[in-house]
């Protein structure tokens, strides 16, 4: 009997436009509570837990992007968004100083942290400054 073959897929990046690194760099420094995020060559990379993250200068993602047939687009609210981006997060009251930090980094609440009745989750929404979501999810008593 053989057994099955590994993933092919050995990491994950998702790649995000911004229109300023070092207000992203910020951002995602105090939001997400992650020391030593640097600038290198237009690029913030963060590293979450099963996946890294890049957050490109706007200029170099639509260099990147057009390798794709592709420009660069932001959510907006007339447009909608188009991805959102979920993350665990370990206590009610981190993720409620989450949404507060990020307001005060030039993100915003989507939506303040609720329990989801469907889900039975406490949840909330925020944006980083470039109007990207991030849905934060707690699913424990703490």
């Amino acid at each position: 009997m053989s057994a099955e073959p590994a993933s092919r897929v050995i990491g994950t990046v998702v790649c995000l436009p911004v229109s300023s690194v070092d207000t992203a760099l910020e951002f995602y420094r105090a939001v997400f509570g992650i020391p030593g995020l640097t600038v290198d060559e237009g690029i913030v990379t963060v590293e979450l837990p099963g996946l890294s993250l890049f957050l490109i200068e706007e200029r170099a993602f639509e260099s990147y992007s057009r390798k794709a047939g592709r420009g660069v687009a932001y959510p907006s609210a007339a447009a909608g968004v188009g991805v959102i981006l979920s993350c665990a997060v370990a206590t009610r009251p981190d993720l409620d100083a989450m949404l507060e930090t990020a307001t005060a980094h030039g993100g915003a609440i989507a939506q303040q942290g609720a329990v989801d009745p469907e889900m039975g989750l406490y949840m909330g929404y925020l944006l980083d400054p470039d109007g990207h979501q991030w849905e934060l999810a707690h699913s424990g008593q703490g």
